[in-house]
């Protein structure tokens, strides 16, 4: 007779590869000593996107173009304000 397997375990089973990957993931983070941060963007910092981060009007359903267009406005804004506090001393 051959063993026939539950839904249950099957489930089981994917929730213990998601979590190994997760698990994964979160450690090459670490060893690389990068932060993982959630953002909220509301219609400013989608404007702002647009104006400076390079993100067009088509793209604010687009989750990638709008994480990678938020994480050039991000940048700008890290270097703007090293520049300044460079310039104060």
């Amino acid at each position: 007779m051959s063993r026939q397997v539950r839904s249950d375990d099957t489930k089981a089973r994917a929730r213990r590869q998601r979590r190994a990957a997760d698990t994964a993931r979160w450690r090459s983070r670490r060893r690389r000593g990068v932060e993982l941060f959630k953002l909220e963007a509301g219609a400013d910092e989608y404007d702002l996107a647009i104006r400076f981060g390079g993100l067009k009007e088509s793209q604010v359903n687009d989750r990638n173009a709008v994480s990678a267009a938020l994480g050039r406005l991000l940048h700008l804004g890290l270097v703007a304000l090293l520049d300044r506090n460079s310039r104060r001393r």
